[in-house]
Formats: C-alpha cells, structure tokens, sequence
C-alpha cells in the first residue's frame, strides 16, 4: 500500500484564500503566500490552489498568484482554475507549478486531458471533478462544472475513469454536498 499523502487545497478568489460551504457563502480565510507556508511546515506533502473564479468570470489561471505561491514552497504545488489549453498549463510550469489540474475544460474538451499528458506526463496532469449528489446516475453523483453552478450530465465515475484512460495521473474529488461542512469526507 502506497503512504498517504497530506495534500491541502487552498481555494483562491479575488486573489485571497476563501472556504465556503456548498462552492457559497464563501469568507476569507487569508493569503496565500501565507497559507501556503503554513501548511509547507506544518508538514503537508503538496500543495493545490485553485482559482475558483476563473471559469466562471471567463479568464485564465492568474499566473502570478501561482508564482508568488510556488515562490515560498519546497513541496509541490498544484494549480488549477480556467486552464484551458496547453499554453495556459506551460505558463504555470514556468514559473514553478509542478501538477495542473483542469475541470470544466476537461469537460468541454476531454482531448485536452490527453494532449497535457502526451506534453508533459500523466504525472503532471490532475483532473479536478466536482460533484453533486443525483439518484438519476449510476455513481448517485453527477459532475458539475463552472464552480458548481452547471450540471453536465455525467456520472462521477465514469467520468473519473475516462480521464484516467486520457492519461490523467490523478483525480481531485470535491463533494458539493460535504463541502466546507466540516462532517468529514463523504464517502
């Protein structure tokens, strides 16, 4: 069995940390920088951030959030939000990003997920999957998209499996209906 590895999410908006309950009623919880070095020696074993904005206002990743943060870490970092294309994901690994992660441009363009990981290893390319909790398909969670505000259709699973064979080398599940509860993983 492989160890596990600690591995906090920092979600970004307006350029600050935020925690919602729900993908809502989103508050601040800090900078950053400042979040990350906290959890850098706290001993987390990678870092993501997610710039949970970015889709939904119609922009990239904000490139320079992603370098201040990759700036103070020795631990890997994950970025991930409005990443649509293999210009965008070569930005962020030149300034120090060491994974991406993609969601609804993955939906929208799921060869996306394969061009990243011909590019640049599966080892590098994350696929973040939001989702909420629907009797109608076989994994009783459907994906959604644009920071919970769209539901595509599809089930968690299936979905999770074709990114695998896509080249994906990991999946990032968030439960819309566990998130910011404080109740635990929902398993």
């Amino acid at each position: 069995m492989e160890p596990v590895k600690v591995t906090p999410c920092l979600d970004i908006k307006d350029g600050r940390v935020v925690k919602g309950v729900h993908f809502v009623d989103l508050r601040d919880a800090g900078d950053p920088v400042e979040n990350a070095r906290y959890y850098q020696e706290a001993g987390a074993d990678e870092l993501t951030m997610l710039d949970i904005a970015a889709t939904v206002e119609g922009r990239g990743t904000r490139v320079e959030w992603a370098r201040n943060v990759a700036s103070v870490l020795e631990i890997p970092l994950t970025v991930g939000g409005g990443i649509s294309s293999l210009e965008d994901i070569a930005a962020l690994f030149e300034v120090g990003v060491s994974k991406v992660s993609m969601n609804s441009a993955a939906v929208r363009r799921p060869e996306l997920v394969r061009e990243a990981a011909e590019a640049y290893g599966s080892g590098r390319v994350v696929v973040a999957i939001d989702g909420r909790r629907n009797p109608g398909m076989p994994s009783a969670f459907e994906v959604v998209v644009s920071g919970g505000q769209k539901g595509t259709g599809l089930d968690c699973v299936g979905w999770a499996k074709q990114c695998e064979a896509l080249g994906a080398g990991a999946i990032l599940p968030t439960s819309m209906d566990g998130d910011g509860t404080l109740a635990g993983y929902d398993i």
